[in-house]
């Protein structure tokens, strides 16, 4: 036979609703995760080894903390769209005695209480102004998002490393010691273990001892970002610092760079109006010191134009005055110059004698026998020395 997923529906309702024995019920259990409004209360109802949502419409005007045993009164309903089974809840009667989980839970705490797990002397101050820092979250979840738009608001230069872990359930409190091992041994300043808000259920790993005993032991300074600002873990009283939210822990740890620059934009703005009217009156003062300056430039100008015109008026009439001078004594030069000229003299009747192609000055240089070259002004001859006489000497040829 093959039905729809409606007809399964309705004949699991039609089920729940017709069994006598579930219309009055009344159920003993462990409140965990209750909120409520004006008209309906939601809450879990838990023991050792199960749990049941439950709702109830027009709830008693009572206050129900996580962990305290109740007996609700009402019948099982099955909502036939979600599939889904709560309990409806007519009557809640509260115990006197706190459940046996929040119990175990106070002893445990009061242990490591004495073990010194949570002595504030212990704590690690946090680094306020960090440049980078650890995460062990969910990457899932809006922790992490929350985390990354505080620090980049802030400081956009920070790093965030992020260690993805299971904040519940099972293996939950194996993966978040890991991460908190693997971010000490590296350079994070500040470790942050957060995750979002939940029922007390869903923040049981952050009360497990392997937790608390790693966030204590820890060599880094740690944030617990656990839950909402209401919701306390044993996490919170080991870390070094609580945060009421991720993005508390994110701002205690961030120096806020962005609103510093913005502050000290302003003053400079300040200060650069406060320069540029002092600039425009300095300004105005230099341009009338400068009209002044120019006249009397101008005036002294003038004045050592006509003394520098005088000087070289003077200076020009001695050059002409030198030139004239120089240009007779170059006239005479070139005259007497003119009546020295070899080519000339030679044309009166001189010659000139040469041996080796050098002029003989002396008749002791030559001997018989040697080559000469005679020239004259209009050519050359050239000879041999048949003997040579020098004055009160005379040398024949041999």
């Amino acid at each position: 036979m093959t039905i729809t997923v409606t007809q399964l529906g309705n004949f699991l309702k039609a089920l729940v609703d017709s069994e006598v024995l579930l219309l009055d019920l009344n159920v003993e259990g462990e409140i965990s995760g209750f909120r409520r409004n004006d008209e309906v209360a939601f809450f879990i109802l838990k023991d050792s080894g199960a749990q049941i949502d439950c709702f109830c419409y027009n709830p008693p005007e009572i206050s129900l903390t996580d962990g305290e045993k109740v007996v609700v009164s009402g019948k099982p309903n099955y909502y036939i769209k979600g599939g889904k089974l709560s309990f409806a809840v007519k009557k809640i009667t509260p115990k006197d005695e706190k459940g046996e989980k929040f119990k175990q839970l106070m002893l445990l705490k009061e242990r490591l209480e004495k073990e010194g797990l949570f002595d504030p002397l212990k704590k690690k101050p946090i680094v306020t102004n960090s440049g980078k820092i650890g995460v062990v979250t969910s990457a899932e979840g809006a922790v992490i998002h929350d985390i990354l738009t505080v620090a980049a608001r802030r400081n956009p230069t920070v790093d965030i490393t992020l260690y993805h872990c299971k904040v519940q359930g099972f293996a939950g409190e194996d993966t978040i010691v890991r991460g908190i091992k693997y971010l000490e041994n590296t350079d994070v300043d500040n470790i942050i273990i957060g995750r979002g808000g939940g029922s007390s259920e869903d923040l049981s790993v952050f009360n497990s001892e392997k937790v608390v005993y790693a966030v204590a032991g820890c060599k880094k300074p740690t944030i617990s970002a656990v839950g909402h600002e209401t919701d306390v873990t044993l996490c919170d009283f080991a870390a070094d610092r609580r945060a009421a939210t991720p993005s508390q822990a994110a701002e205690l740890c961030t120096a806020d760079i962005r609103g510093a620059l913005a502050e000290a934009s302003a003053g400079l703005r300040m200060a650069l109006l406060h320069a540029g009217s002092r600039v425009a009156r300095e300004a105005e003062s230099l341009f009338d010191a400068e009209r002044l300056m120019l006249t009397m430039a101008e005036n002294r100008c003038s004045r050592a134009e006509a003394k520098l015109s005088a000087i070289l008026a003077a200076l020009c009439g001695g050059v002409d005055r030198r030139l004239a001078a120089a240009d007779s004594a170059l006239g005479l030069a070139a005259v007497k110059l003119d009546e020295n000229n070899p080519a000339k003299i030679l044309s009166k009747g001189y010659s000139v004698t040469l041996k080796d192609g050098r002029a003989v000055s002396s008749v002791k240089t030559l001997a018989s026998g040697d080559k000469i070259s005679i020239v004259f002004g209009d050519g050359k001859a050239n000879a041999a020395i048949v003997d040579t006489e020098v004055k009160n000497e005379f040398r024949s040829k041999t």
